[in-house]
């Protein structure tokens, strides 16, 4: 048995705007505080990213494949490995990212499931830990699209 965080949030813009924002390093780097960034934006393309000051020894580490990749609606993350002070997590884990955009006409929303935490004791505090942190990450999106001159997607 595993647990799941869901979250979503209302972004006043287009879903291209949104997905180029999900997918461009740059603008990754921006919204979710990551010192590094490298995106193959595919299917089967690699979504790597680094926070910490040290490049050669980054705090965190965390590197998915794109498993679905439908530029405006839909990017997926599987096959995850991810690492703090260069150590594995302490527990097995299939972590998946699931990101969904549904757009009306003035506004999109984004859906986000973060998958594969294993009910265990020694995972509580990452799971505690990323549920906060994706609500910070969500906002600071939402912020950037809304506020910035973020193209669209091609």
């Amino acid at each position: 048995m595993s647990r799941k965080i869901n979250k979503e949030i209302r972004v006043n813009e287009n879903g291209s705007k949104v997905f180029n924002a999900l997918v461009t390093p740059h603008l990754i780097k921006e919204w979710w505080g990551a010192s590094q960034a490298i995106v193959v934006p595919d299917e089967d393309g690699v979504f790597a990213l680094s926070w910490g000051e040290n490049a050669d020894k980054p705090d965190y580490i965390a590197a998915a494949t794109i498993s679905e990749f439908k530029p405006h609606v839909k990017l997926t993350l599987s096959d995850y490995t991810y690492l703090r002070d260069n150590k594995y997590l302490p527990f097995k884990s299939k972590f998946k990212v699931k990101f969904r955009i549904e757009c009306e006409t003035k506004y999109c929303v984004l859906r986000l499931e973060h998958s594969g935490f294993p009910n265990k004791p020694e995972a509580s505090k990452f799971y505690s830990d990323c549920d906060q942190g994706w609500d910070e990450a969500l906002s600071s999106l939402k912020k950037l699209v809304e506020n910035e001159n973020v193209p669209a997607y091609s």
